[in-house]
């Protein structure tokens, strides 16, 4: 026992004279030694940091992260050496400013205990030290910043140790947040890997199936994307400089590893050079090896996809799509690449534009992933300051190389990777969560967005839509996630999988094949099983495409470590990856590959092929060739054959000399559906313009059909029997004129099977919503006619919609439209349908500014609800609308809704209900309401009781109570004789009141105002010194998004919103210009250069004694609605209005930026710049 005492005191002794010998120390900071020294410190990780997550994401993501540690470095955690930066003597160097990621390898980190975090450093001469950023310690989604006391010890006689199971009484860190510490290029960590034969040795395949590895590294690397051309080759973009872009300093980023850099790239010639490669490989004899390989075009920088077409390559090349000429063939360009768009998003590297593939209308199709966004413009035909094509998240887009129309084909979707055609010609592609199999695109679709979480993705672009289409249903449990896939549809394939879809999963190694089972317009999926599954953790599919061989290839990026923030933590592999032949075990392969050498006549032969790719390239080459023999062999083959040749030579003829009148007609009446189907769609193409998001030719308004074709397209819709078919007719109806699209739209809307389609109903609705409000007249007389109020989905999907359009944005005009169409409801059963689509309009709304023509409406429809039933002066509903506001325990926005309305139908008795509401509720939207509603009643008390409340109320609630104040003159000479005696202190009254209080239309209060509220004059303020100012503070360092936040908050939000959060007083912010800096700041410092149109701020000065100040957001002959400083809408009668002012100058006060650090104005632009929300 004595020995063991004697054994722990020595213990504690040596561990007190070590302690002794460290000191404290700040980080970052410099250090004052020379030599060898340690830094450490203790963390306890966040639970997060164990979380069993696909593949053990979380353990296998952490690193600890050091820049601008001067000398070199050694980091240890629990005693295990993690990784070096620069060398220590005697070949010493000096690890500079680079950034370095060290990889705490699993198992490294201790559960609930504090990890030592112990660090070497070694300068020749001092001092030493981190010179700018503290070091930080993150995981997937978590990270630690080791910013403050660390423990400093000099000299080299330290040997780190292991955790610590107590709290140690300094140097110990535990605040963990979501990540969004800026990133870059490091050191990368390869993940374990196999060479490809022996990677390709474990590739199973099932259904008899065989894999055959056809190209692999070190001839290729991260191949992203694979085409073939007309000769039969396959090109290959290996995108080796992902994830960081070449040439950018990252600025900020979220949580989601979405970004903001210092600048937009360069298009190529002039751009960075970068590590991407667009590679061309043949098999020259015809064994199906590649045998010849040649690299096209490299030191490119972030180029994911190729494909060859019309005299060239078109490359993208993020932000540009790039046409690289080469009309020899020779592959090597002609000259400089011709930059066709620009303005594609790079937020987010592993979701940007990516998935070239030509369409068989000859249009170059591509898509966009949920991380990014997009503002699509077209050099050389929009100005570079024009608003271009905006769009946010995922969709799918097409170019027309000769037209150079742009066009949002459909909205929405997964994180979309990569473009399908089936054979027919439908749109496919995939989704990276579970229970799906992915999406079938039709023309103008509105797609559930991959998330509706306000934290992640920003509110649906157009607000009308009204419902979104839905992925493919499926009863199948398919597990996270199906990345892509293509339709077996070659005559290497088995015949039982023929026309299945083969998904490829990246996550678990494998291919899946699925069934397609109609669903009305649509599809489900059955899953028939897994068809190849490697045993190699590392084989990683990422695209898939039928072969001019007639089997399918798939590209393996061959990556560890496969989720996208791996990637950004370089956890990656840039110079592995292969690509695999997947075919019939016995299958022979197609060997008829050079359609280039093809005459026009054999071209159109193979119009009926059984490879699809032999098909769709003899579709193209026919197009582009425009040989004017073509024509009547096409016509011939569309009018006789009734399978696969009747719509390929459809396509072709529309590539290459167009549809004529009576090839249309002919068409429009075919046999087989897709002719059908495939007409229509070709026809509004030809005659219709783009009404989603898009960037027109000259063309930009529709053009009406010739009579005889669109009486046949009419007549057809009216007895088409192919739901699919009537799907596209609604989608043609949207492109063309209105006078041709509702009556089109009608026999469609004929069919009462159709009611509840997953597609139809939605897509019969986008029609009119195209229409409004430019032909809204138009719209209202079409439903004149009796017959459609029987026809169930008029009835029950589309006109409760029209009516949710009129009401939803509050508008009297449009809700007069509203009142008229309950007129038109032909009995009660039609008008409580369109009543749904009215209460659908005004939900969580006040149901406040209502014509007296729509409450006599909905009184007469028999559906007059309490709210209703107020407005026309019932006295019980009076009675029983205030007993609502004066319930704490009623529903909120009840209260809310009735507290709004007695601000238009005045009753004595609300006063003191209102009164004591907006004193003493503890809701603060409750209280502004109703402070809003008592500026109608002329009562000194209201007054009295105001001021008495005022400084105890919470400060969103004070604006409205201020408000109300300063709206009438003896209100308001009360509230000055508070503010001169001093009862109510001068920091009460926000700028915006003060403003308000100087201009008021008394001198006695404007002079009193002017002396309590001097305004700082701006006289000789320089404004381009400040911009140049905050510009240069912009550039110095990164900013943090999150932080950034808060100030907004503080700041703008009362005024502006910005995705979800926000007041609507001024100008929303979501789809305003933010990624261009200079505009921006200049709205910022001198927000008076240039007012919004509608923003005007301007004061109403009504009869009786009213003072109001705001904006107008309605007006018509009868009533003026502002919206107030406090947020809250004002109607007023025409009758009631004495004068109206406007101010001629900006709400927005100068000197917003005032009093912000560097650093706040750095992370304040930062949460500006942000393309999708980044919390809830």
């Amino acid at each position: 026992m004595k020995t063991l005492l004697r054994l722990i005191l020595s213990l504690t002794l040596i561990a007190g004279a070590e302690a002794a010998d460290w000191q404290t120390a700040r980080v970052p900071d410099k250090f004052d030694f020379t030599g060898t020294a340690w830094l450490r410190a203790w963390v306890k990780v966040h639970d997060s940091f164990f979380l069993k997550h696909e593949r053990n994401l979380f353990e296998e993501s952490v690193g600890v992260n050091i820049r601008d540690l001067t000398g070199a470095h050694e980091v240890w955690v629990n005693g295990k050496k993690i990784g070096t930066g620069g060398a220590f003597p005697p070949a010493y160097q000096s690890a500079g400013s680079t950034l370095f990621r060290h990889k705490v390898p699993v198992g490294t980190l201790r559960k609930g205990e504090w990890n030592e975090v112990a660090i070497r450093m070694h300068v020749p001469s001092g001092p030493g030290g981190f010179l700018g950023d503290a070091p930080f310690i993150m995981n997937y989604e978590q990270e630690c910043i080791f910013e403050g006391e660390w423990e400093f010890r000099a000299g080299d006689d330290y040997k780190p140790g292991g955790a610590l199971t107590q709290k140690p009484a300094r140097a110990a860190f535990d605040s963990f947040h979501e990540s969004q510490r800026v990133l870059g290029r490091t050191e990368q960590v390869h993940g374990p890997s196999l060479p490809p034969k022996e990677s390709a040795a474990k590739m199973n395949a099932f259904d008899g199936l065989k894999t055959e590895l056809v190209l692999s590294d070190p001839q290729i690397a991260q191949p992203f994307h694979f085409s073939f051309d007309e000769r039969g080759r396959i090109w290959v973009a290996q995108t080796r400089q992902y994830p960081y872009p070449a040439g950018l300093t990252m600025l900020s980023r979220d949580k989601y590893y979405r970004a903001v850099y210092d600048k937009v790239p360069a298009a190529p010639p002039n751009h960075v050079r970068g590590a991407d490669i667009i590679s061309v490989h043949e098999d020259t004899d015809g064994d199906g090896v590649y045998d010849k390989h040649k690299v096209f075009v490299d030191g490119l920088n972030m180029a994911n996809a190729a494909v060859r077409g019309h005299g060239g390559v078109w490359v993208m090349h993020v932000p540009y799509l790039l046409f690289y000429p080469d009309k020899d063939g020779d592959d090597v360009p002609d000259g400089p690449p011709v930059t066709h768009l620009s303005g594609f998003g790079f937020e987010d590297t592993h979701a940007q534009a990516n998935g070239l593939v030509w369409g068989p209308d000859g249009w170059l199709y591509g898509c966009q992933g949920s991380g990014t966004s997009c503002r699509v413009r077209r050099p050389g035909l929009d100005a570079p300051d024009s608003p271009g094509a905006h769009f946010e998240g995922c969709m799918v887009w097409r170019y027309h190389p000769e037209t150079r129309a742009f066009e949002i084909f459909a909205e929405g979707g997964g994180n979309t990777f990569g473009v399908e055609f089936d054979a027919q010609g439908r749109v496919y592609s995939g989704h990276n969560g579970g229970n799906t199999r992915g999406w079938h695109y039709i023309q103008g679709g509105f797609y559930l967005m991959q998330g509706v979480t306000p934290g992640k993705f920003g509110p649906p672009r157009n607000p009308y839509a009204f419902g979104d289409l839905p992925m493919m249903a499926t009863t199948d449990p398919v597990v996270r996630f199906t990345h892509f896939g293509a339709f077996a549809d070659g005559s290497a394939m088995p015949p039982k999988l023929a026309g299945m879809l083969f998904s490829i999963d990246p996550l678990h190694n494998e291919v899946i094949a699925s069934r397609r089972m109609p669903r009305g317009s649509t599809f489900d999926t059955k899953d028939h099983g897994v068809v190849v599954k490697s045993s190699d953790a590392a084989f990683r599919p990422v695209y898939i495409a039928n072969a001019p061989d007639g089997s399918i290839y798939v590209s393996d990026m061959y990556e560890f470590y496969i989720a996208h923030g791996q990637h950004y933590q370089n956890q990656i592999d840039p110079t592995t990856g292969r690509i695999y032949r997947i075919a019939g075990k016995d299958a022979k392969l197609e060997t008829d590959i050079n359609l280039a050498a093809k005459s026009t006549e054999q071209l159109i032969a193979l119009l009926g092929h059984p490879n699809k790719w032999h098909r769709h390239t003899a579709a193209r080459l026919l197009g582009e060739r425009k040989d004017p023999k073509a024509a009547p062999a096409l016509k011939e083959v569309i009018a006789k054959d009734t399978g696969l040749g009747a719509f390929n030579a459809l396509w072709a003829l529309h590539q290459s000399s167009g549809l004529d009148d009576a090839t249309a007609v002919l068409a429009l009446k075919h046999v087989n559906p897709s002719v059908r189907s495939w007409a229509a769609r070709l026809l509004g193409d030809e005659y219709g313009i783009n009404r989603n998001l898009g960037l027109p030719p000259a063309r930009k308004e529709a053009q009406l059909l010739p009579t005889n074709v669109f009486d046949t397209l009419v007549a057809q819709a009216a007895a088409e029997k192919d739901a699919e078919v009537r799907s596209q007719f609604a989608c043609t109806a949207r492109r063309l004129a209105d006078v041709q699209a509702f009556p089109l739209v009608a026999a469609v809307m004929g069919h009462d099977e159709d009611v509840n389609d997953p597609y139809i109903p939605l897509l019969c609705w986008w029609v009119f919503e195209a229409h409004i409000p430019s032909a809204t007249s138009e719209v209202m007389e079409f439903f004149k006619a009796r017959t459609l109020w029987d026809e169930p989905l008029v009835m029950q999907q589309v006109l409760p919609r029209v009516v949710r359009r009129f009401a939803v944005d509050g508008k009297r005009q449009e809700l007069l439209l509203v009142a008229q169409l309950l007129k038109l409801a032909p009995g009660k059963e039609q008008a409580t349908q369109l009543l749904k689509g009215f209460e659908e309009a005004f939900r969580g709304r006040a149901m406040t500014g209502l014509p007296e023509e729509l409450i006599t409406a909905m009184a007469s429809s028999g559906g007059a609800s309490l709210a209703i039933r107020l407005r026309q002066g019932d006295a019980s509903a009076v009675r029983e609308a205030l007993a609502i506001v004066a319930d704490a325990k009623a529903k909120p926005e009840d209260r809310l809704l009735y507290a709004r309305s007695f601000g238009e139908v005045r009753s004595a008795d609300a006063v003191p209900v209102l009164l004591k509401a907006a004193t003493t509720d503890r809701s603060v939207e409750l209280r502004k309401a109703a402070f809003a509603s008592l500026g109608a009643y002329d009562q000194d008390s209201i007054a009295a009781g105001t001021l008495e409340a005022l400084p105890k109320l919470p400060e969103e609630a004070r604006a409205a109570a201020l408000t109300l104040l300063s709206s009438r003159v003896r209100w308001t000479q009360a509230l000055m004789a508070e503010l001169q005696s001093g009862k109510l202190s001068l920091s009460l009254v926000p700028g915006d009141i003060a403003d308000h209080l100087r201009m008021n239309r008394d001198k006695a209060i404007s002079d009193a105002a002017a002396k309590l509220f001097p305004k700082a004059t701006t006289t000789g303020y320089d404004f381009k010194k400040k911009l140049a100012e905050v510009e240069t503070a912009l550039t110095r360092g990164a900013g943090n998004p999150y932080q950034g936040e808060t100030t907004f908050m503080q700041r703008c939000a009362s005024c502006h919103k910005l995705f979800f959060k926000g007041g609507n007083i001024g100008p929303e912010l979501t789809t305003y210009q933010r990624d261009n800096l200079g505009t921006m700041l200049i709205s910022i410092v001198n927000p008076n250069a240039e007012i919004r149109e509608g923003f005007q701020f301007i004061t109403v000065e009504t009869k009786d004694g009213r003072s109001i100040g705001g904006f107008q957001v309605d007006r018509d002959n009868q009533v003026t609605v502002l919206r107030g400083l406090d947020g809250q809408d004002v109607t007023l009668g025409a009758q009631d209005i004495k004068t109206v002012q406007p101010m001629g100058r900006s709400l927005m006060p100068e000197g917003m930026l005032e009093g912000l650090s560097e650093q706040q104005l750095r992370d304040f632009f930062a949460y500006l710049r942000i393309s999708h929300p980044i919390t809830k």
